[in-house]
């Protein structure tokens, strides 16, 4: 098979549903290629997967590929950007009436629809007959990442990530992210945030004495490397439909590095979350304080939840999941009845 992975960016949405998955295709001897342009050989193609397919000019090559050439079209999202939540003023505006009509048409084009969480396929079985659904996924390599849990003689760092389109989750944790980064104990605890830089952090209410931002890091083999320095990970939510739809991308590589995760109690943290087993959930705001403190205080507890959560991700990496994304670009095209 030749395909290519027509990706929307080189961040972490690209990362996910583009380039991982046709290097991972490639170890199945497909030719696969990925890039935000198209190949220049892309006549030849058997299959081209379109992410997130909606603004005009890509669109209108979609549609002539569509009427003009048999390469079977997929188009993959990972968000749903039917449900923007309004506090995202820059997403909203972009996703505007003309784009999710020009959205749902491609879909309606496509021969199959991917996706990265079963509650955004149900909303997307409503534009299209074939929707699957492939979870994100990371290498293999990531899961044998040795981790000091017991922190002994160094600080202890708390952390969270994001982007600027995600900051609003932030506020929640924010009073329990100042007080862990004043805890006194051998070494001291600071917080690390990634994704934003100091300004807007400060902004948000973090002002610890501990608190560090990183800024946004393009390169997501950097950022992962930033987040691995971590010894727990916060993840708050707010219970949108938007978030909803999402796939528990923060379990996902909280896991395979082994940090111990605390996570808002929604869909989709809930569903992979066993709260006190291989992660903790937040049902309230306080809540946030103590566990982060509970897991502080404690390197057993962060080693066993943090070395359970690792097990449970080895289903998590690409080696177990390019035979997913093989069946979506080559299996017959399923029909709903």
């Amino acid at each position: 098979m030749r395909a290519h992975f027509w990706a929307a960016d080189t961040a972490g949405s690209g990362y996910y549903r583009a380039y991982l998955p046709a290097n991972a295709l490639s170890w199945l001897n497909h030719q696969v290629s990925a890039g935000m342009r198209l190949p220049h050989d892309w006549a030849d193609l058997d299959t081209l997967v379109g992410c997130r397919v909606a603004k005009a000019g890509p669109t209108q090559m979609w549609q002539q590929l569509k009427a003009e050439t048999s390469i079977r079209l997929v188009l993959d999202l990972d968000d749903d950007y039917f449900h923007i939540d309004p506090s995202n003023a820059h997403a909203a505006a972009t996703w505007d009436k003309a784009m999710l009509q020009r959205l749902a048409g491609n879909m309606a084009l496509a021969n199959v629809v991917t996706c990265c969480s079963e509650p955004l396929a149900a909303v997307l079985r409503d534009y299209a007959d074939d929707v699957r659904v492939i979870p994100n996924g990371l290498h293999a390599h990531l899961l044998g990442k040795p981790r000091d849990y017991l922190a002994e003689g160094r600080p202890l760092s708390v952390g969270w990530a994001g982007t600027t389109s995600t900051v609003a989750e932030l506020p929640e944790a924010v009073r329990a992210l100042n007080r862990i980064s004043a805890y006194s104990r051998p070494g001291g605890v600071q917080v690390r945030i990634v994704g934003i830089g100091p300004e807007q952090a400060m902004g948000m209410g973090l002002r610890g004495r501990g608190v560090g931002a990183l800024g946004w890091v393009p390169n997501v083999d950097h950022y992962l490397q930033a987040v691995a320095e971590w010894d727990v990970w916060c993840a708050p939510y707010r219970d949108t439909a938007f978030n909803r739809a999402k796939f528990p991308t923060k379990w996902l590589e909280s896991s395979v590095l082994g940090i111990p995760l605390i996570a808002s109690d929604i869909e989709p943290y809930r569903r992979v979350i066993r709260h006190g087993e291989n992660g903790f959930l937040v049902r309230y705001e306080h809540e946030w304080g103590r566990l982060i403190k509970r897991l502080v205080d404690d390197p057993e507890l962060r080693q066993r939840i943090g070395m359970t959560a690792r097990g449970e991700a080895s289903g998590s990496i690409m080696q177990a999941l390019h035979v997913q994304w093989q069946d979506a670009l080559t299996a017959p095209v399923e029909v709903r009845v």
